[in-house]
């Protein structure tokens, strides 16, 4: 079992690039899966390390990895009850650890 970071308002926590952050509802960047944490408290440290820090509406939703690296693809997302996110290019398998 991992951790997705999940929004309602942004959805699912793709990853990061360069500092910048990429959420599945804002800019998936043809991401076809997201990245996990392996605990809570890594999650939890991962988000204060944001500006800003945690941000309120984010929570962490188990999830069970089924990608390289412990990323979780889409339909791993959609299993523990995220919404799908399209992308633009779901057949590369775009993941890279964060």
């Amino acid at each position: 079992m991992a951790f997705v970071i999940y929004s309602e308002e942004d959805g699912v926590f793709i990853g990061e690039c360069m500092g910048l952050g990429f959420w599945s509802k804002l800019d998936p960047a043809d991401q076809d899966c997201a990245v996990t944490f392996p605990s809570v408290d890594a999650a939890e440290a991962f988000m204060a390390g944001w500006e800003g820090g945690r941000p309120a509406r984010a929570t962490l939703v188990p999830v069970v990895p089924d990608q390289a690296d412990g990323f979780a693809s889409i339909a791993a997302c959609m299993r523990a009850g995220l919404p799908e996110w399209i992308t633009g290019d779901s057949e590369t398998g775009n993941c890279r650890p964060i």
